[in-house]
């Protein structure tokens, strides 16, 4: 079963839920949940915010993955709808563990921001389309991936950018049918611009995502970043966006990584 979770606190995650009843065939459950009659999916809302809830999995047992629908906070107020994997590379401030990852999940993301372009172009919706780099939480231990919409109460509560994630999340319930290259991502910045294109724009899939801004690496959070990127041999750099990217290119090299540069592509 692959859980889609909103919080009642989060006016995205409310907005988000509201427009998957809308358009898909949700049913109300004895749980209080919502099953999706089109696969094997839940929608369930809970009372507490998202960051906080570690290993959210374990209430619900046969989870496979979570999708998480949530807000997005920026203090620049840009309109977006994004997709990112939960971890930490540095502290946690935002719920989850000080330097660990959670398990991504390439396929779901690709599928995820394909979709929000479509919709986006569908409905000349004017928000920006992003992938963002790891980071907050929850620690969960299944695949788990965060669609959210951004960045302030006006956009969260937008419809048009609610329908448009609430469909990004149906399509990402499939990836596990598709066929696709998986990598990690390396360099840049927050919204890596580089690798949404690449998502979009070729069959290669993204899963967890390093920011310049979480460097210097030490080689635990590399090899959890291989380890925990459910899938693939490949680190993509971007090259310029990389502190002391030769010695990082070896590092990576190390764990057994072929390496891409965004600028190949």
């Amino acid at each position: 079963m692959i859980l889609i979770a909103a919080s009642e606190k989060d006016p995205a995650g409310v907005n988000i839920a509201s427009c998957l009843r809308e358009d898909f065939d949700f049913e109300k459950t004895g749980r209080g949940s919502y099953a999706y009659e089109g696969a094997d999916a839940e929608l369930v809302i809970t009372p507490n915010r998202i960051i906080n809830e570690d290993y959210f999995e374990n209430r619900y047992p046969g989870t496979e993955a979570i999708l998480f629908i949530t807000r997005h906070v920026s203090k620049e107020g840009v309109s977006s709808i994004t997709a990112h994997t939960p971890g930490n590379f540095n502290d946690a401030q935002y719920g989850g563990r000080e330097k660990t990852l959670c398990i991504s999940n390439p396929a779901a993301q690709k599928l995820a921001i394909c979709t929000m372009e479509r919709e986006r172009e569908k409905n000349d919706l004017d928000f920006q389309v992003t992938l963002e780099a790891t980071h907050h939480g929850p620690l969960t231990a299944v695949p788990t991936t965060f669609l959210e919409i951004g960045s302030s109460e006006k956009q969260w509560k937008n419809e048009d950018a609610g329908h448009a994630v609430a469909s990004a999340a149906i399509a990402a319930l499939d990836y596990g049918t598709i066929t696709c290259k998986k990598a990690i991502g390396v360099g840049g910045g927050h919204y890596p611009e580089k690798l949404t294109r690449l998502m979009i724009e070729t069959d290669w899939a993204v899963g967890h995502i390093i920011p310049r801004y979480a460097f210097p690496l030490d080689e635990d959070i590399i090899r959890q970043a291989v380890e925990k990127n459910n899938g693939g041999t490949t680190a993509i750099f971007d090259w310029k966006g990389t502190p002391a990217r030769s010695q990082y290119k070896s590092l990576f090299e190390s764990f057994g990584l072929e390496i891409l540069k965004t600028k190949d592509f």
